[in-house]
């Protein structure tokens, strides 16, 4: 039954008593067969239907049965959900139980692609700060793009290894979210390439690197603030060991996680719930200590690190004028009423997203257009009378068809 699975690694989960049932769990990562869920963005007023099937540590994420198509569903590109495995979802439930009043600066260290933080978005008190940090340059594009589609204008994206960051100034922020870099023992059900690439050599070399980032981002955290540590693999190497050395080392004070239906001790494994595997922790500094007056700015960033975005950039230029980014118009809290718009069907909003030539309605006024799917922002055109210049961003084409 295991013969698909590294030896070692099947030796290793059957001696780790901890484990409630190892070999279901092994049975259950042999399965290929992975949960499907997506997760609503409350910032743009979007929720479960009544009668969904909810993942029960976030109201806002949705089961699906199976897996649609999602490229070709304009919704996901007008940024109405986010597909993310449930086990995942958890960061809302983690934030959601820290009692936060009022806005924080918090630090999401190895954010890409954006799932964990969207989810934190979307449950940090109004106003919050968000800075999301990727070391690889190619998956810091795919945050920058997702975070776009979330809409929140209260966001920086920064490039570069997470231990680059420790040149910021010490205490700045109230949060902060590692999701370190690991081995995937979690993924093994629904990634195959997490099964071929582990070894014993993988999980230490992780742990190395994980308690580099540990050790950069902890004097960021200001004393009496928070943070949620978290892998996607059930090694005790990258999972407990890095929160008994944090314990150690700097006095981190262990806090209880919120009631998750199936998790135990932080660990969601995926023969016990609906979701990959997943651990999570979350650790207070010692001490208190006030917000920081002093916000962040890009030039404080940039100083540490490279800004790939700083905010909501929500205009560019066009010839002499100023004209609206795309951006501008998948933000949350922005409206187009001084644009026309025209509402398209389906099969027009594929012919955007592919970034095709667009025909609109004759009474179309000319000039910059808003396009909106089912009422909501899908993107702008140049409609010229006889076609409509496609701007969206070559970047986000969709380049397959269905």
């Amino acid at each position: 039954m295991n013969k698909n699975l590294p030896q070692e690694f099947v030796a290793r989960i059957l001696g780790d008593d901890s484990i409630p049932d190892a070999q279901g769990l092994l049975d259950e990562l042999m399965s290929g067969n992975p949960c499907v869920a997506i997760r609503h963005n409350r910032l743009k007023g979007c929720a479960p239907v009544p009668g969904a099937d909810i993942v029960p540590w976030c109201h806002q994420g949705e089961y699906l049965d199976e897996r649609p198509q999602f490229t070709f569903d304009p919704r996901l590109h007008q940024g109405l959900y986010y597909v993310q495995d449930p086990s995942s979802m958890a960061i809302s439930a983690v934030i959601e139980s820290l009692g936060l009043e009022r806005p924080v600066q918090y630090l999401d260290c190895c954010a890409a692609p954006g799932g964990k933080t969207t989810a934190a978005i979307d449950s940090l008190p109004a106003g919050s700060f968000v800075v999301a940090n990727e070391a690889d340059p190619s998956r810091a594009a795919a945050l920058d793009e997702n975070l776009m589609r979330w809409g929140s204008p209260d966001v920086a994206i920064t490039v570069g290894p997470a231990q680059k960051l420790s040149r910021l100034p010490e205490g700045c922020f109230d949060v902060i979210a590692a999701d370190v870099p690991c081995s995937g023992e979690g993924m093994m059900r629904k990634d195959t390439k997490a099964v071929e690439q582990w070894t014993p050599g993988l999980v230490e070399s992780c742990a190395r690197l994980q308690r580099e980032i540990l050790e950069a981002v902890w004097p960021l955290l200001r004393p009496g603030g928070y943070l949620i540590y978290s892998t996607c693999t059930f090694a005790r190497a990258e999972d407990e060991d890095q929160v008994r050395w944090l314990q150690e080392q700097y006095g981190a004070e262990p806090v209880a996680l919120p009631t998750m239906p199936g998790v135990v001790n932080g660990h969601f494994y995926p023969h016990l719930v609906r979701g990959e595997g997943l651990y999570i922790a979350i650790l207070r500094k010692p001490g208190e200590g006030e917000r920081s007056s002093k916000p962040l700015t890009e030039k404080i960033l940039s100083k540490a690190t490279r800004v790939l975005r700083f905010g909501s950039i929500d205009s560019e230029p066009k010839g002499r004028e100023m004209i609206p980014t795309h951006a501008a118009a998948l933000r949350y809290d922005w409206t187009a009423k001084e644009w026309p718009q025209a509402e398209v069907d389906l099969e027009m909003a594929l012919q955007f997203l592919r970034r095709d030539a667009i025909s609109l309605p004759t009474d179309t006024p000319r000039g910059l257009t808003l396009l909106t799917f089912e009422g909501r922002p899908l993107g702008w055109v140049n409609n010229l009378g006889s076609r409509a210049n496609n701007l969206l961003p070559r970047h986000l084409r969709i380049l397959s068809r269905n």
